[in-house]
Formats: structure tokens, sequence, C-alpha cells
């Protein structure tokens, strides 16, 4: 049996219907999830595009990198010059190259 037994018919024009249709998309919902959760009062945002993804999972890196130095840092008590380097070097590319890509920024 459907879980929803109560069903609604609505007219759009031709406008309506793509805007539906794209920001379902993006959302990565159904046409039918998307108007159930704006009724529902859910702000919906759009899926991260690949290029989100790509840099999420290269900051994801640069953090677990930091996060060993700590490790190492907190038993030795002192990082290397070279740890420290390596991981502001790194970063400050990242931050330029997201700054760039995404906003169109240059320092």
């Amino acid at each position: 049996m459907r879980k929803r037994s109560i069903k609604k018919q609505i007219w759009l024009d031709l406008k309506e219907d793509e805007l539906l249709k794209r920001k379902s998309k993006e959302a990565g919902l159904t046409e039918a999830e998307f108007i159930r959760s704006l009724i529902k009062g859910y702000r919906i945002k759009a899926q991260p595009t690949e290029e989100i993804k790509k840099f999420q999972r290269e900051l994801y890196g640069i953090a677990n990198n930091i996060n060993q130095i700590a490790r190492i840092a907190n038993s030795k008590y002192s990082v290397s010059h070279d740890s420290y380097e390596y991981i502001s070097k790194t970063l400050a590319d990242f931050i330029l190259r997201f700054e760039k890509k995404i906003y169109g920024r240059k320092r």
C-alpha cells in the first residue's frame, strides 16, 4: 500500500515546469520530493558540484596532514620546520586556488 494516499494535481506553465525540473535536479530530489520538502518548510539547497566535492576532498586531506603533524608535535613537544613549512604552503596554495575558482578572486 502507498504511504501517501492523497493525490494533488497542479497546473504549471512552461517556465514554472522548467524551473521545477531544474531546481529539483540541483537539489538531488524528485519533483514530488522537492514539492513535499517545500511544503514542510525545509530550506532546500543545491547539491555541491563535482568541483566543490573535489575541493572538499582536498581540504580533508590537508586537515588530515595537520592532524598528523599535531599528533607528532604533542608527542615530541615540537614540530619540525619542514613540517610547518609544508602544511603552511599547502594550505595557502589551496586557499588561493579555492578563492580564484569559486569567487574569481586573486590576491
